[in-house]
């Protein structure tokens, strides 16, 4: 299981990504849809949105919780869920986060 590394978060456009290495990650395949420098690259993992400047969920208390309590794995295998199970709120609710 791989640890998140705080260095390999992204965010940019309000989304937060990571872009690390970790077992599972899904790479980009040749097709006429992939630009062939992208083709073998791995595919950043999204983690969440943070829209609005005033919500009441800091991305930096988000950052911390996700990296002491989840393993890069974890996370990724959560997010495949269907359903309201599957936001990134509720993902880290089901291990105590509270805003």
């Amino acid at each position: 299981m791989t640890k998140f590394n705080r260095k390999d978060f992204s965010y940019h456009g309000g989304y937060l990504m990571y872009t690390g290495d970790y077992e599972g990650r899904p790479v980009y395949e040749d097709s006429e849809r992939v630009h062939p420098s992208n083709v073998g690259r791995g595919i950043d993992l999204f983690i969440a949105r943070f829209k609005y400047s005033g919500s009441p969920i800091k991305m930096g208390a988000f950052k911390k919780f996700l990296v002491n309590n989840f393993t890069v794995e974890e996370y990724a295998e959560a997010r495949k869920a269907e359903g309201i199970e599957s936001s990134p709120l509720k993902i880290l609710e089901s291990k105590g986060f509270a805003i």
